[in-house]
């Protein structure tokens, strides 16, 4: 019975043993059936860079090491002048009239090289050094205008033509309108047509008699005048600006002559209080061209004078001289539309500084230039130099008013004036306007 019992227990374990593997097997198999099936899974692309990006660098960080290239160099500056095969030899032409005939003595120059520059022979032909080769020359030989700005070049026939001259025809006249039969007639200013100077043009002073008091000024360059008249007991009046052109007269020009004042007084020796005897008057700076045709007056025995013909309104100045005493230019004098006025006058024995004349002003010498009117030298210690003024300073205005507006004379008179007055002077200085303000003082040089 035993032994059955055990055959019987160990058929059992061996049964159960089979049923459990055979669940183990069958159970993955249900579980499979019974649950949804996933969604298939495409396989992932793959990726250059998988990991992380690294913040974002600047362009020019580059992967790589390289060395930065330098800049190109600035390109060289272009030549100042086109030069031409035959640069090594000098630059010959011819100067002409508007006719074609040679001019004689006419100065060329290359406007683009100042300092290039040679003078017409007799024949008219001129030589510029081989250095002017291409530049851009011009011509000027009063009374023609100047030449028209021309290319000249090495090898090449160079002709320069000079412009034609025109005219001015007019009359002069009193205030009522009749004419003055007599006077002295000049060129008071002139500002050329072109860039070219022409020294000897202003101050051309000539006598006219005519009993119509016409006048013609002929062979005038182009460009644009003031003329200055003066007669006996009248003070200089000035034209309005006339403008001339070649080959053409400006008529029916009228200028009016005034009546002048009579300046009376007394010159004395600024020490002893004594007359002076022949002690010369005269009017000073009245006109830049000198064309004054008021005569000086010289003291009496008592160092009394009488100078008929000074302006009868607007400042004037006066001159004294005398061999043993400085001269002294007395300005600020003004008629204000009197007949006369009366003006004693001081003079200094001359001594042995070396000093020659005494004036009341901001101590500046003035000219004309092609700028305009210009410093021409300082007075050290006068209030200009105290200033800061220089030589070669353009003026530009006096108190406001433009000095382009004003004849050199009347620029004079307007800085001129009684001590201790203030002047306001505007300049021009390399592109810069400075306004400067002065006590006029005497001033002894």
């Amino acid at each position: 019975m035993a032994e059955s019992w055990t055959a019987g227990a160990q058929r059992r374990a061996w049964l159960s043993a089979a049923l459990l593997s055979v669940a183990l097997l069958i159970a993955p198999f249900l579980v499979w059936l019974l649950l949804p099936r996933p969604v298939p899974v495409m396989p992932a692309r793959r990726e250059l860079a998988p990991a992380p990006l690294a913040p974002a660098q600047p362009e020019h960080a580059a992967p790589r090491e390289v060395e930065a290239e330098p800049p190109p160099p600035p390109p060289p500056p272009p030549p100042p002048r086109e030069t031409t095969a035959a640069s090594a030899g000098p630059v010959r032409g011819v100067v002409v009239d508007p006719e074609g005939r040679p001019v004689a003595g006419a100065t060329v120059r290359c406007s683009d090289e100042p300092g290039l520059s040679a003078s017409a022979d007799a024949e008219g032909r001129f030589e510029l050094p081989p250095e002017a080769d291409g530049c851009t020359a011009t011509a000027a030989q009063p009374p023609f205008g100047d030449a028209q700005p021309t290319r000249v070049a090495a090898g090449g026939e160079n002709v320069l033509h000079l412009i034609g001259t025109g005219s001015i025809a007019g009359e002069v006249v009193d205030p009522s309108g009749r004419p003055v039969e007599a006077y002295l007639l000049a060129i008071e200013s002139f500002l050329p047509v072109g860039s070219g100077a022409h020294a000897g043009v202003n101050g051309r002073a000539r006598k006219v008699s005519d009993p119509s008091g016409a006048f013609q000024l002929d062979e005038l360059a182009p460009g644009r005048y003031v003329l200055t008249v003066s007669a006996a007991g009248r003070p200089p009046a000035r034209s309005a600006p006339i403008d001339v052109e070649a080959g053409r007269a400006a008529r029916f020009v009228r200028i009016v002559l005034p009546q002048g004042a009579t300046l009376r007084g007394r010159v004395v020796d600024a020490e002893s209080r004594a007359p002076v005897v022949e002690a010369q008057v005269e009017l000073d700076s009245a006109t830049s061209s000198g064309a004054n045709a008021i005569s000086l007056a010289l003291t009496d025995a008592n160092g009394d004078y009488e100078l008929q013909g000074v302006p009868a309104s607007g400042p004037f100045s006066v001159r004294v001289r005398h061999e043993q005493y400085m001269a002294k230019i007395v300005p600020g004098l003004d008629a204000r539309g009197a007949s006369s006025l009366r003006a004693d006058i001081e003079i200094r024995l001359l001594g042995d500084g070396g000093s020659r004349e005494e004036l009341t002003g901001i101590g500046a010498m003035l000219s004309l230039s092609p700028s305009g009117v210009t410093i021409a030298g300082i007075i050290e210690g006068g209030p200009a130099a105290l200033a800061g003024l220089a030589q070669g300073d353009v003026i530009v205005r006096i108190d406001g008013e433009p000095a382009a507006d004003l004849p050199l004379a009347d620029c004079i008179q307007r800085l001129r004036g009684r001590a201790g007055t203030r002047v306001t002077v505007g300049v021009d200085r390399g592109g810069h306007i400075l306004d400067v303000t002065m006590r006029r003082d005497v001033v002894v040089h």
